[in-house]
C-alpha cells in the first residue's frame, strides 16, 4: 500500500542522515544517493525535505534523470503542497530546450564554462583588492578626494561580484564542479558579509521557481499588516505610499545592512525566508557563513582602525561604498521584475505553464549593450537566465533569439525596454502607480 504522506511529514527529512525529496508527488528516500550525487552533496542538501519539482526540472535533463529516480526507493505520495504546484514541460518549453542544447553542440560549447568568465572574475577580484588597498594603505590613502574614489569603485565591484561570481555559483553555472560553485559563492560571505547559503534558498530555491508569484517568491514577500511600499494590488492601502516612488528608491541603499543582518535571522531564527524553509547547517555551513560575517567585520572596519584611521572615517567610507553596492544591485535587480508589465497575479490552475510563465513575469533591457550586459551581470537577458540559470551568463546572447523567436511562434509577450535606465524609469513609474491606488 503506496503510504500518504503529507508536507509536514517530508519536512522532517531535510537531513543527509535521513533524505526524503518530492518530485511530481513522488516521495524518494535519497539518503543513500546523496554522497553519489554527481553534482555534489551540497546541492541536495537545500533541496531535501521539500518538493523540489520545479528546481529539479529546471537544472536537469529530466528524460536522462528519470532513469536514476527510477532506482531510488519511493517512500509514498505527496499528497499536499505549500507551494505552487505546474504542469510537466510543455511542447513550447520542450522545443526551446531542444533547440538551445543544439545550438550549444553545433557551436561545440561548454554551457558552463567560458574564459570570458574567468577574465571578467579576475578582473573583479583584482579591482576589489586593489581598491580598497589604496584606500587605506596606498598613496591614495592620503587624499580624502581618493578615498572617496576608491571606496565609490570598492562599492561597485562588491556589487559585480554578486552578480557574477557569486549569481553564477548559486545557479551552478560556472564549471561542472561543485567545489568550485561552493567556494566561489562563499566568496560573498567574505568579501560582501552576506551569506551565500541564504541566497540560494532565497534566490535559487524561492524566487526562480516562483518567480512574482505572491507568497512564494521571497523577493517580493511583503509584510501583512504594512509594508514600507504598496507592489501588490491585495495591499491594503496607506496615505504614505504616495510618496513611495521617491522613498523607497532612498531606502534600497540600506539593501546591504539589511541584507547582511537578515541572513543571521533567517538562517538561525526564523529558519525560513517567507515560505521558503531552511535545513539544517551543517558544520562547514556554520564555519563559511560566521566565519565570513568576522572576515568581514575585521577587514572592513577593525583593520584600517589598526592602522591609524579614525572609526569616523571608516565607518563613512564603508557607508558610502556600501550605498554604491546597494544602490546598483537594487535597481538592476527592481527593474526585471518589480514593473507595472509583469506584476501579474498568480492563478494555480492545472493550465498554468511554468516556462511561459517566466516569460510573462520578466523584462529584459539594453540586449544590444555589451558594457550593460558586464555591468548588471547579464540580467539584461533576463528571461534567458530565468529559463536557462544553468547555463553560464555569458552565454546569454547566444540563445536569446531562439526564445524570442519560439515567445512569438507561440503568442507569448516577451517583455523588452530599451535601455536600463527606461527599465530603472518603469520600476519608479510603478511604484507611483501603486502609491496611487487606493482599494
Amino acid at each position: 500500500m503506496i503510504e500518504k504522506i503529507k508536507i509536514k511529514d517530508l519536512r522532517e527529512h531535510c537531513t543527509e542522515e535521513s533524505a526524503w525529496i518530492a518530485i511530481r508527488s513522488k516521495v524518494y528516500d535519497i539518503t543513500s544517493f546523496v554522497a553519489r550525487h554527481p553534482g555534489g552533496k551540497d546541492q541536495l542538501r537545500f533541496g531535501i525535505g521539500r518538493d523540489a519539482t520545479t528546481v529539479f526540472e529546471t537544472y536537469h535533463n529530466v528524460e536522462n534523470v528519470q532513469r536514476v529516480l527510477n532506482k531510488l526507493p519511493i517512500v509514498g505520495d505527496l499528497i499536499d503542497s505549500e507551494l505552487p504546484q505546474f504542469n510537466e514541460a510543455s511542447e513550447f518549453h520542450k522545443t526551446i530546450n531542444l533547440k538551445v542544447r543544439k545550438r550549444f553542440h553545433d557551436a561545440g560549447l561548454d554551457m558552463k564554462n567560458s574564459h570570458k568568465a574567468w577574465l571578467t572574475y579576475s578582473v573583479i577580484f583584482l579591482s576589489i583588492t586593489l581598491s580598497f588597498y589604496q584606500q587605506y594603505f596606498g598613496y591614495m590613502s592620503n587624499s580624502t578626494i581618493l578615498q572617496i574614489l576608491c571606496a565609490s569603485i570598492l562599492g561597485f565591484f562588491c556589487a559585480q561580484l554578486g552578480l557574477h561570481i557569486m549569481h553564477d555559483a548559486s545557479h551552478f553555472s560556472i564549471t561542472h564542479n561543485p567545489l568550485v560553485w561552493k567556494y566561489l559563492g562563499s566568496t560573498h560571505d567574505f568579501v560582501n558579509g552576506a551569506s551565500f547559503i541564504a541566497w540560494i534558498y532565497q534566490h535559487t530555491f524561492g524566487h526562480h521557481p516562483y518567480t512574482n508569484i505572491p507568497n512564494a517568491d521571497p523577493d517580493i514577500h511583503v509584510q501583512p499588516e504594512r509594508d514600507f511600499r504598496r507592489i501588490l494590488n491585495y495591499q491594503k492601502w496607506f496615505n504614505y505610499y504616495k510618496l513611495q516612488h521617491i522613498y523607497a528608491p532612498i531606502l534600497y541603499a540600506g539593501l546591504g545592512v539589511k541584507t547582511r543582518l537578515q541572513d543571521l535571522r533567517i538562517l538561525y531564527i526564523q529558519k525560513s525566508n517567507g515560505p521558503i524553509s531552511v535545513n539544517p547547517l551543517t558544520i562547514e555551513q556554520n564555519i563559511l557563513t560566521i566565519g565570513g560575517k568576522i572576515f568581514f567585520i575585521f577587514y572592513r572596519f577593525l583593520l584600517p582602525v589598526l592602522f591609524g584611521f579614525t572609526w569616523t572615517r571608516v565607518f563613512a567610507l564603508f557607508l558610502l561604498s556600501d550605498i554604491v553596492t546597494s544602490y546598483w544591485l537594487a535597481l538592476t535587480f527592481q527593474a526585471n521584475h518589480v514593473v507595472e508589465e509583469v506584476m501579474l497575479p498568480f492563478q494555480q490552475s492545472k493550465d498554468v505553464d511554468w516556462a511561459k510563465m517566466q516569460v510573462m513575469t520578466t523584462v529584459d533591457y539594453a540586449i544590444n549593450s555589451v558594457l550593460t550586459q558586464l555591468a548588471v551581470g547579464s540580467l539584461n537577458f533576463q528571461t534567458v537566465h530565468h529559463l536557462f540559470p544553468g547555463v553560464l551568463q555569458h552565454h546569454y546572447p547566444l540563445i536569446q533569439d531562439i526564445i524570442y523567436d519560439e515567445c512569438r511562434k507561440n503568442n507569448v509577450k516577451y517583455n523588452t525596454k530599451e535601455t536600463l535606465i527606461e527599465a530603472v524609469a518603469a520600476h519608479i513609474q510603478f511604484l507611483k502607480n501603486m502609491g496611487e491606488k487606493e482599494i
